[in-house]
């Protein structure tokens, strides 16, 4: 009972954060302003795309009741957030690395 409840909330949070990157498209949020550096806006809106059908496909995930779907939603969901993050600061790794 507890496992469909967590995987709920995991894909309310990868909805929120693909929805919120294809929002900031253009505007500039924390340290990234997409106006400044072509390449970010690319980044948001593919890693938006991406994470707003890992948060629809865990939620589902949570109430399907398939051990199988549900444990291929966690790998595919834990391995897109980690891409999405070392993806997107890429550019602060290259460019302000001192």
């Amino acid at each position: 009972m507890l496992l469909p409840l967590l995987m709920t909330v995991f894909g309310l949070i990868a909805l929120f954060e693909g929805v919120f990157l294809l929002m900031h498209i253009h505007k500039p949020f924390l340290v990234f302003d997409p106006n400044k550096n072509k390449y970010l806006p690319p980044q948001f809106r593919n890693w938006g795309i991406v994470m707003t059908i890992v948060g629809i496909l865990s939620i589902i995930s949570g109430w399907t009741n398939s051990t199988g779907f549900l444990v291929i939603m966690v790998i595919i969901g834990c391995v897109s957030e980690t891409l999405m993050a070392f993806a997107i600061t890429a550019d602060f790794r290259v460019n302000h690395h001192k």
